[in-house]
């Protein structure tokens, strides 16, 4: 027998939601082993008709008015707490596209990945919906690492990630965690609950560094298994339209656990985080050392930037930390290496 995965997903108001469901459904290969655990966030005055799946014993909701809401990380949080010991867990957004046989195939990438405890995550390619209401799924760019697009004060030194390089060996490392794709053992819903506090700025990168420490190894998938929706008209709802002073207000609550969890100083999280902090597996420093990050002089190592996924790690000797710079320095020398190009 197949066995269960469950399917956190956190959707505020999302009209995309049934379609994401429906696809889910119809791509698997063992629908009947698919259990969904669903936070949706909804608005009175936009309703979503979601009955067919309140119906359907394999769907379990936590719903709540838009005006409870506070955030993605919050309802992500109680999505994974609808977990009941499925073997394994997908987190994806609410607006997505599935390829065929998608389960069997992640399956098979968590049983063959060389790790105790292997985590699949990517930032999704793109597909889109056309004026015929076709999906067409992006695919001639592959799956690709992740890279850091920006790193800075501005965003409480949380790493803006996006597409870097796509891997050139079997088992492709990802140095960053993707909140809208995630497979791993059902126990992940468990060790690593996301943190309530956190917002969007920052929540994947924590993510990142407490799957880490509780001893996940992140992996890109050897083949596409998902899309994420781009947004050709009106972006999706969020939170934030809630207004600037909700946004800097969970902003600051989730900058300043960001910094106690990452940038204490000392290589550890601050106890006041509780499940929230670090794990004991392993360490922040086996983290830098892996990804290429130096946290204390907010520098990484060019790949970190370029986007080339660490194979297997970033810093292979210690005089590799010689080469770490500022995005901004890394910027000014891709400049440069742009205008030589073109003389």
């Amino acid at each position: 027998m197949a066995p269960k995965i469950f399917v956190a997903i956190a959707s505020y108001c999302d009209p995309e939601l049934p379609r994401t469901l429906d696809d889910c459904l119809a791509n698997a290969r063992h629908p009947e082993n698919l259990r969904f655990g669903i936070c949706w966030q909804y608005d009175e005055n936009a309703p979503i008709d979601l009955s067919r799946f309140r119906n359907d014993s394999r769907f379990r909701f936590s719903e709540h008015s838009i005006r409870e809401s506070n955030g993605g990380s919050w309802a992500r949080n109680i999505a994974q707490g609808l977990w009941d010991d499925e073997a394994y867990s997908l987190q994806v957004d609410s607006h997505m596209a599935f390829a065929r046989y998608w389960d069997v195939e992640l399956i098979r990438m968590m049983q063959t990945f060389p790790a105790d405890k292997p985590l699949i995550t990517m930032i999704a390619p793109l597909f889109r919906i056309d004026q015929d209401k076709e999906l067409r799924r992006q695919t001639s760019k592959g799956i690709r690492a992740s890279r850091v697009a920006d790193w800075s004060a501005a965003s409480g030194w949380s790493p803006w990630l996006d597409w870097g390089l796509v891997g050139r060996t079997r088992f492709v490392r990802n140095r960053f965690l993707s909140g809208g794709f995630v497979f791993s053992s059902g126990q992940w819903n468990e060790e690593v609950r996301q943190d309530p506090d956190h917002y969007y700025w920052g929540e994947e990168f924590a993510l990142t560094l407490r799957s880490f420490t509780h001893g996940y190894d992140m992996f890109l998938p050897d083949l596409i298994p998902a899309w994420h929706m781009e947004h050709t008209k009106a972006p999706p709802r969020r939170h934030w339209e809630n207004g600037r002073e909700v946004v800097d207000v969970r902003n600051s609550i989730a900058f300043d656990r960001l910094r106690k969890l990452a940038y204490s100083g000392n290589g550890t999280s601050d106890a006041s985080l509780g499940r929230y902090g670090l794990g004991t597996r392993r360490t922040l420093a086996e983290y830098e050392r892996f990804a290429g990050l130096d946290l204390v002089n907010k520098r990484a190592h060019p790949d970190v930037f370029g986007g080339l996924p660490p194979d297997p790690v970033t810093i292979r000797h210690d005089s590799d930390w010689a080469q770490c710079t500022t995005i901004e320095r890394f910027r000014e020398s891709a400049a440069g290496e742009m205008q030589a190009a073109r003389r």
